[in-house]
């Protein structure tokens, strides 16, 4: 699946994280109350893009030498149905 494949700046090979961009996510009251209603501990961080500064909620900050194509897409379909799917992200650095 592309979202698997997908290789943001800082992401290192191996790593896999999981991520609300409450810049995008509409009310970030309402972001975090669901992700927190799902049972995560977000960590808030920043991340620059060429569009400005985004801040974001990492649920899932994880390395791997090596992880199934599947892994966190449930996690990450069910945020999909709670908040905005254009401020959900699920990364992972390709392994070198």
């Amino acid at each position: 699946m592309a979202v698997l494949e997908c290789i943001k700046p800082g992401v290192k090979p191996g790593q896999v994280v999981l991520a609300v961009d409450l810049t995008t996510a509409g009310s970030t009251d309402e972001a975090l109350a669901a992700i927190e209603q799902l049972g995560y501990s977000p960590e808030i961080r920043h991340i620059a893009y060429p569009s400005g500064v985004h801040v974001l909620a990492i649920l899932k900050d994880e390395q791997y030498e090596s992880v199934a194509d599947d892994y966190l897409l449930d996690e990450w379909q069910q945020l999909l149905s709670v908040i905005n799917p254009d401020a959900v992200h699920l990364w992972r650095g390709k392994a070198s």
